[in-house]
C-alpha cells in the first residue's frame, strides 16, 4: 500500500474489516465515525481509494462500497509448510505435508512455520509451544533480526536467534535468555533458514496444560 496515504490505509482497513465482519459494506457515516473524521472527510478518503484502484462503489446503493479481486487476494490465507519443531534445511527443502495458512501478502517467495521447541528465545516473550511464522532469506539479516540458523552442518539443528553482524566475516547469535551464551561464528558457515516474521500462540490450549 505504498501509493496511499496514512489516513487512506487506515480507511481501507476499516472497510475491508467492515465488510468482513458484517457482510456489507459501511455507509460514510460509519466510516467517518469509525475513523474519528467528517462526513466530508470520509468521502473525500473513499474516493481517493476508488481512484486508486483499492475499492469499487456504486453511486446507486447506500452500502456501495466493496473490495475488488486484487484486493481479496490480498486478504485469502494461503497454506505454507509447518514443521512440528525447528526443522533442518534439509527438512526445509523436503517440504512438509502438514501445512498452516498465513496471509497471501506475507508469503514472498517462500515461507514455512513451526511449532517452537527451544527456550532461545524466552526473554523476547517466544516460547515453547509457539507457532513461529519464517520468511526464507533473500540477503543478508538485518542487525537485530531473529533467525532461524545452525552453525555447522546443513542437517543440523536450527535454533532461533537474534542476528549481529560484526564484521571481519564473523557474526553472533544472541539468545534472549540468560542461561545460554553467545555463539560466535564465520558467516559462511551460518545457515540460515529464515527471518521471524511473527509469532502465533494458542492461549486455550496454553490454559489446558
Amino acid at each position: 500500500m505504498k501509493d496511499l496515504t496514512e489516513r487512506q490505509k487506515e480507511a481501507l482497513s476499516f472497510i475491508s474489516g467492515f465488510i468482513e465482519e458484517n457482510g456489507k459494506s459501511p455507509t460514510l457515516r460509519e466510516i467517518g465515525s469509525g475513523l474519528g473524521v467528517s462526513h466530508s472527510a470520509a468521502r473525500d478518503m473513499v474516493l481517493a481509494l476508488a481512484r486508486k484502484g483499492r475499492i469499487e462503489r456504486s453511486s446507486s446503493k447506500l452500502r456501495s462500497l466493496s473490495l475488488p479481486e486484487s484486493e481479496r487476494m490480498k486478504r485469502e490465507n494461503v497454506p505454507v509448510p509447518f514443521f512440528p519443531s525447528e526443522p533442518s534445511m534439509e527438512m526445509i527443502l523436503s517440504g512438509s505435508e502438514r501445512s498452516v495458512f498465513i496471509p497471501r501478502s506475507e508469503t514472498g517467495e517462500s515461507a514455512f512455520a513451526f511449532t517452537v521447541s527451544s527456550e532461545s528465545m524466552r526473554n523476547a516473550g517466544i516460547l515453547p509451544g509457539d507457532i513461529a511464522i519464517m520468511r526464507s532469506p533473500s540477503g543478508q539479516p538485518e542487525n537485530g533480526d531473529i533467525i532461524l540458523a545452525s552453525y555447522a552442518e546443513e542437517d543440523a539443528a536450527m535454533e532461533l536467534r537474534r542476528y549481529r553482524m560484526i564484521g571481519n566475516g564473523y557474526a553472533e547469535l544472541w539468545p534472549e535468555n540468560d542461561t545460554m551464551g553467545i555463539i560466535k561464528v564465520m558467516s559462511d558457515s551460518l545457515a540460515i533458514a529464515g527471518i521471524l516474521m511473527h509469532i502465533r500462540r494458542d492461549y486455550t490450549t496454553r490454559r489446558s496444560r
